[in-house]
């Protein structure tokens, strides 16, 4: 045990819950910079990193972000934010209730100075905020996101809608040169998918937006205009975003439908054995929502605001992987949807191109042998994930990413596990050494489980980003075949580690845990190797595009 200073070191003597705080380890950080809006917020006591984890008081943070904080019962702290989600965090306990619900924290929560101090990130998760770490700068940047973006228009101006889900800092800026009127959000990110949009209004030409900044955080969105005319920031009465108006409009005015975008033509054409291009021509950029299936293998585009000049029924393509299109809709009326049968899922990427308006989908085989991949063992040391009446899920998962890991190096791949051992690595680290080492691929190994024994069965795979979808349909569909259950199809879940990845990346459920059957299953070493060349398999098919070669026998 190091020894403690300051307001850490009284925890003995001031709690009646030392004797679990005394197995903590808390290190004291020097002049910590607490960033909360861009500016340096006085947060008291300072907060300490504990393997790896952050922990601090969450009160004024959360006061600064626009909550309402309260103490409504002894050594608990009640947090409500602004879109009404309650946490509740008391002294002596790991369990952050967040909308009565129960999320478990890394460490507990403790009282240090008269004021109850926890873990940082899940609470920021909780009211919709995150956290950056400079450890280098010893600076703490709390971040809060800029959740939607809407641009009106009408005969007067135009308007466009910024909302955050908690408190923001806004500097509106003008500038010529071209003309262009932008707003920065200081300890900010955006994320949307959505790069840039198109509006009908005389002044307006164009919006978008990205991450200025990534350390500190600033967020910026433009408006590019065609004239000289005068641009004011309206903020959100309670301070969540808030418009940047030109010309005359306001909110009670009524708003007049943005001219509908056409798809004016498509192209498909392979340039080599490897590549397909699929170029959509649009009068207006918009960006299509993708959804991938794996049976029949099948991507489809569908463009919500665009409408088809013309619709057609399918279409033979000249691909290595496109078998045929189909372009569907009302012309005139936006709801386009473009299908691609597909002969094989494989690795796609988008292109936008603003002049001309086009986007084009790029299908391109690789070689796994060149790819970065980094393999998860989920949970590991003190989590142990779920139980059976034998087995424990971090060992399970552990010797299956081993097995993936073993086999895709002999085929030439880089390979990182997040854990080759059986010790705890934090949610957020997972994805983070995934990132910081520009992986390729992320692949997280997990079992299933429910409340109640023997109610679960069969396999699933989860995605977050709509980049992750194509991957998680071949893995998915790999895994079915090998482990023979139930098919509980590919979902989108919020969790971190898919989340939070920059890459395609997702999560894999093998089987349940707590199913007799399922763990008999899995406690056969032919079973989890089947699943270790199915999650292997997968990928392959995934980077390579080449077929199917798995061939499994394991009399299930």
């Amino acid at each position: 045990m190091q020894q403690m200073t300051g307001a850490w070191a009284c925890l003995r003597q001031r709690l009646a819950i030392v004797a679990v705080a005394a197995a903590l380890c808390v290190p004291a950080l020097a002049a910590v910079d607490v960033q909360v809006l861009g500016s340096s917020l006085q947060v008291s006591p300072s907060p300490v990193l504990e393997a790896g984890t952050l922990i601090g008081p969450p009160a004024e943070i959360a006061k600064a972000l626009g909550c309402r904080v309260t103490s409504p019962g002894e050594a608990t702290l009640q947090i409500v934010a602004p879109a009404r989600t309650e946490v509740r965090v008391k002294a002596g306990s790991d369990l952050l209730v967040v909308n009565g619900a129960e999320v478990r924290m890394p460490r507990m929560a403790l009282i240090v100075s008269g004021q109850i101090v926890c873990p940082l990130r899940p609470v920021l998760d909780a009211i919709g905020a995150g956290m950056q770490w400079n450890p280098a700068a010893q600076r703490l940047s709390v971040v809060v996101p800029i959740t939607a973006i809407r641009v009106h228009a009408d005969e007067e101006g135009a308007r466009v809608e910024i909302t955050t889900p908690l408190r923001s800092q806004a500097t509106l800026y003008r500038v010529n040169a071209p003309e262009r009127a932008y707003v920065d959000f200081a300890g900010a990110t955006v994320k949307l998918p959505q790069e840039f949009t198109l509006v009908s209004c005389g002044e307006v030409q164009r919006v978008r937006w990205a991450q200025f900044t990534d350390d500190p955080p600033v967020a910026r969105v433009v408006m590019d205009l065609s004239s000289t005319g005068q641009v004011r920031w309206q903020p959100h009465p309670q301070g969540l975003g808030g418009s940047m108006v030109i010309g005359q409009l306001d909110g009670d005015e009524p708003l007049i439908e943005r001219r509908v975008p056409f798809i004016t033509g498509i192209d498909a054409r392979s340039p080599d054995e490897d590549t397909t291009l699929l170029r959509i021509e649009l009068s207006d950029l918009v960006r299509p929502k993708i959804s991938v299936r794996s049976q029949p293998p099948t991507v489809t585009l569908k463009f919500p605001d665009a409408a088809p000049a013309a619709t057609t029924g399918p279409v033979g393509v000249a691909s290595p992987f496109v078998g045929a299109m189909k372009l569907s809709g009302t012309p005139g009326a936006a709801g386009a949807e473009l299908t691609l049968q597909m002969k094989q899922l494989i690795h796609f990427e988008l292109d936008e191109s603003v002049s001309p308006p086009a986007v084009t989908v790029i299908f391109k085989r690789g070689r796994i042998s060149d790819k970065r991949i980094v393999i998860d063992a989920g949970h590991g040391g003190r989590d142990s994930g779920a139980r059976g009446n034998r087995l424990l899920e971090k060992e399970i998962n552990l010797d299956v990413a081993r097995q993936v890991a073993t086999k895709l190096i002999q085929m030439g791949a880089q390979i990182t596990l997040t854990r080759d051992g059986d010790y705890y690595v934090d949610l957020y680290d997972r994805p983070g050494l995934a990132n910081r080492i520009s992986a390729d691929l992320f692949l997280s190994i997990h079992c299933n489980a429910m409340p109640t024994r023997n109610t679960g069965f069969g396999t699933e795979t989860f995605y977050y980003h709509d980049r992750s979808m194509c991957l998680g349909a071949v893995v998915h569909d790999q895994l079915v075949k090998a482990l023979g259950r139930k098919d509980r199809g590919l979902k989108w879940a919020n969790f971190c580690v898919t989340r939070e990845s920059d890459m395609p990346a997702v999560l894999v459920e093998l089987l349940f845990l707590n199913s007799d059957v399922e763990e008999g299953l899995l406690a056969k070493p032919e079973v989890r190797t089947a699943a270790a060349n199915a999650l292997v398999e997968g990928l392959r098919q995934y980077v390579e595009g080449t077929g199917s070669t798995l061939e499994t026998e394991m009399g299930m």
